[in-house]
């Protein structure tokens, strides 16, 4: 059945969504990936490289003080610093920062997730290429400026960007769901000498994971802009979609949400759980969590029955149908 509702979603969305087309050629491109953790536990920029066909190599902060800035030019057409890194990273990433915006004067790409405040506990401790810099702002919803719609997580962005250049291209900003701030800006990019950077506050590794195809699209289109293609139109959020077709979808979302909870109570107390590993059970316990967050942010906005034509209870119902489902396959896969 999850299936089929995602296939009913692809069509609904078919004429008002971007779609990354995996036949784009990166031949030849490589990026370098820095970190120390694996940004709130996911591999995301890893696996959405994968699927793009792009060669990588990943090193931590320390590493990098082993190559020198001809090493980078030389091997690297982008270098993807993660967000949500421990304290160490930014430590020894602060004093390596000028050797960065060396690489991207000379033509190279910087994608910044710069994100912190996360799991890891680190913070920067250095400004961004350029003076940018990034201050402490959580937020569930921030606006992709281009084509007017909304990017939602819990949360979308731990923080907004200050000291913008001037000129720079503002992609993303804050807001509430309903109204953008444009004073918070959350993504940008801007040329450095013959290069690119890019900053942003969103929490991407997250959401990617934990969040759905959205941010999956957008990820691609962040690293296939930075890669020098052309700029090609953001993904769109579902935000085009009209009340009539949000009714729907989120009738059949409560519908199987609620189905999918008493199959999951059903399983998890059953005698034959008990057998089951810890790993297991936490790792569906999670997905139940995850869920029933969803479902309380969905009603936020009043009774859910009665305002299922609304774009902002459809993104979180969808989350908390298909992350209880995920809590569900968790106990059934073990189970068989």
């Amino acid at each position: 059945m999850k299936k089929i509702l995602g296939l009913l979603v692809v069509f609904i969305f078919i004429l008002s969504s971007f779609s990354f087309s995996a036949a784009q050629s990166f031949s030849g491109k490589k990026v370098l990936i820095l970190k120390n953790v694996n940004a709130w536990n996911s591999n995301a920029n890893e696996m959405v490289l994968t699927q793009m066909g792009i060669s990588y190599d990943v090193m931590t902060a320390s590493q990098l003080n082993s190559l020198s800035l001809s090493d980078l030019i030389n091997t690297y057409d982008m270098i993807l610093i993660v967000s949500d890194q421990d304290q160490t990273f930014y430590n020894d990433l602060g004093p390596q920062m000028s050797k960065l915006e060396d690489f991207a004067r000379a033509g190279g790409a910087l994608e910044i997730h710069a994100a912190n405040w996360g799991w890891h506990g680190g913070v920067w401790t250095t400004p961004l290429p350029g003076g940018v810099e990034i201050l402490q702002s959580y937020s569930y919803y921030d606006y992709l400026v281009k084509n007017g719609t909304w990017l939602y997580s819990t949360y979308a962005s731990h923080g907004y960007l200050t000291n913008v250049p001037t000129g720079a291209n503002v992609i993303t900003v804050q807001g509430n769901g309903a109204t953008p701030n444009y004073n918070r800006p959350s993504t940008i990019s801007y040329p450095l000498g013959n290069g690119q950077v890019m900053v942003t506050g969103l929490t991407i590794e997250y959401s990617v994971k934990y969040s759905g195809a959205v941010w999956v699209d957008f990820l691609k289109w962040m690293i296939k802009t930075n890669l020098g293609y052309k700029p090609t139109p953001v993904p769109v959020s579902p935000g085009r979609i009209g009340p009539s077709q949000y009714f729907l979808l989120n009738y059949i979302y409560n519908t199987r949400y609620h189905r999918e909870l008493a199959r999951f109570n059903e399983l998890y107390n059953s005698p034959e759980a008990g057998e089951l590993s810890n790993e297991t059970l936490e790792g569906a316990l999670h997905y139940k969590t995850l869920a029933e967050e969803f479902y309380e942010k969905a009603g936020e906005y009043g009774p859910i029955a009665t305002n299922l034509n609304s774009f902002r209870v459809f993104i979180s119902l969808r989350q908390a149908y298909f992350a209880i489902s995920d809590a569900v396959d968790t106990l059934e896969d073990a189970l068989e």
